[in-house]
């Protein structure tokens, strides 16, 4: 008797300690698992570095290549609009003429001006109501009752 309770002891133990087996052999895995993906992580994350570099890389050289390019057709663009702006307004030419154009201009300016002055005065008498002079009423005598 002594002996098959020994041997279901030795069972039981022997069922617990695979459990415990079976525990440390996953704890282990895990502890793999994770360095093994720490690893994976980090050169993941080197590799999108260096690919991201490479990109800010090949951005740099193209826009040092295009924005002068781009920033000189912009300039000359605006310098061709002002141009054809200036010759459409007639300020193509010496500057002298240019200042006898304005001076002709301001003096055309100033004299619509006095005459919207004048017109302005003459609307302003206009809305004044006119006050007609009373006509004069007569007075008729008095009549005696009789």
């Amino acid at each position: 008797m002594s002996k098959k309770p020994r041997k279901e002891i030795d069972i039981a133990r022997k069922i617990w300690l695979a459990g415990i087996g079976a525990y440390g052999k996953a704890f282990n895995d895990a502890q793999d698992a994770y360095a093994k993906m720490g690893q994976e992580t980090t050169k993941v994350f080197e590799d999108l570095v260096g690919k991201g570099s490479e990109l800010e890389n090949k951005v740099t050289d193209t826009a040092k290549k295009y924005v002068p390019k781009a920033a000189q057709m912009h300039k000359s663009n605006i310098e061709d609009r002002m141009e054809r702006m200036k010759t459409a307004l007639g300020m193509v030419g010496e500057s002298s003429v240019q200042n006898n154009k304005v001076d002709m201009i301001e003096e055309r300016l100033d004299t619509i001006e006095a005459k919207l002055d004048t017109l302005l005065s003459a609307i302003e008498k206009l809305d004044k109501p006119i006050r007609k002079p009373r006509a004069k009423t007569i007075k008729k005598p008095a009549t005696k009752k009789q």
